[in-house]
């Protein structure tokens, strides 16, 4: 009896290389950001994500992954995690890009100052 715990399916990537090859012709080195461009990973690793949500991301092919990276380390919470889009939601829904200061910048900027005083 053979164990297939951990036989993990053959991976297609037709349509994350299409879409790579497109940012390329985009997006100098591919990608927005140098630490996500295609040379900076492996043979096998997604080429394009389309979505996360909490540790797991999907390709455009459809392939499902755990990211270490975690959007490059920032992403302590996971992706989609709920309180955070709620909150985000409800903020945006205020409004945004307003040409004058608004409260939440006075609170913010009073919250960011009591975390590091010497700024």
């Amino acid at each position: 009896m053979s164990d297939t715990r951990f036989v993990t399916p053959a991976r297609t990537f037709a349509r994350s290389r299409q879409l790579q090859q497109r940012l390329h012709d985009l997006v100098p080195g591919g990608a927005h950001t140098y630490a996500r461009g295609p040379d900076q990973y492996p043979e096998f690793m997604p080429p394009v994500l389309t979505h996360g949500v909490g540790c797991h991301v999907w390709d455009a092919d459809g392939n499902e992954y755990v990211e270490y990276g975690i959007g490059l380390r920032a992403v302590t919470l996971g992706h989609g995690y709920a309180p955070v889009v709620d909150a985000a939601a409800r903020a945006i829904a205020g409004g945004i890009g307003f040409s004058r200061p608004t409260t939440l910048e006075v609170a913010a900027a009073e919250d960011f100052l009591d975390l590091v005083p010497g700024a």
